[in-house]
């Protein structure tokens, strides 16, 4: 039991990488399969096709936000809530990135490509932080564009800075002060539409993670030499 699953973590892990790097059209099971170091019937006994591999793995990237923003003993305020949120959706992005950019391809031909859920889920989750913001008095008087033009240019500079990283400053790797640079782009489009106090409010929540990040960063390399 022990192996089977073993083996299934190891498909999982592979079938990502391959995803991500060549795309999933691109992927077949029998290069997952040989990647894995495992024979092609080995592979369809704990995946029988390509989009239950998909599946499974769009499905743990619900299950991974979905613990994070459900875990912790501390109460977040919304602001501190909505930063966490931005800094911990680009390493999903990142780590995830076939998800949007082949989703169309996995699933039902019916589903046209212009219907990306990931995307849509998540240009309506800025929208409704925006219209919370709106409510709580955070944006600034005078402000005239529609929310929902808003969100989706927050999102479109959000997600397209891990483009940006890959193919323009060459990166392979994902880093904390990648996260904190994206961020930053995030809050070159959203910040100069709110008021003042609520841009300091913004500001302050991004250094208080960013000094978490590097104390938990550093507590994990003490255990490791520890251990």
């Amino acid at each position: 039991m022990h192996n089977r699953l073993t083996t299934r973590e190891r498909i999982l892990e592979v079938s990502l990488k391959l995803f991500n790097e060549q795309g999933y059209a691109a992927t077949s099971l029998a290069g997952i399969a040989k990647e894995v170091g495992i024979a092609k019937g080995n592979l369809t006994y704990h995946f029988a096709t390509k989009k239950d591999l998909a599946f499974e793995l769009e499905q743990r990237a619900r299950a991974q936000a979905l613990e994070r923003r459900s875990g912790g003993a501390r109460e977040f305020s919304f602001v501190d809530a909505y930063v966490e949120t931005i800094w911990f959706g680009l390493s999903d992005w990142w780590n995830y990135r076939f998800l949007y950019r082949d989703h169309a391809q996995y699933q039902d031909q019916a589903i046209s490509p212009q219907q990306n859920q990931p995307m849509n889920a998540d240009i309506e989750k800025i929208h409704a932080s925006l219209l919370k913001m709106k409510r709580s008095s955070m944006i600034r008087q005078g402000f005239v564009p529609d929310l929902q033009i808003v969100a989706r240019a927050l999102f479109m500079v959000t997600r397209f800075w891990l483009d940006h990283l890959r193919e323009t400053e060459g990166h392979v790797e994902f880093s904390a002060e990648d996260q904190r640079r994206g961020v930053e782009h995030h809050f070159a489009v959203l910040l100069p539409n709110l008021t003042a106090a609520a841009r300091r409010q913004f500001e302050a929540a991004l250094d208080r993670l960013s000094v978490g990040v590097e104390v938990g960063a550093s507590k994990r390399i003490t255990d490791q030499r520890k251990s």
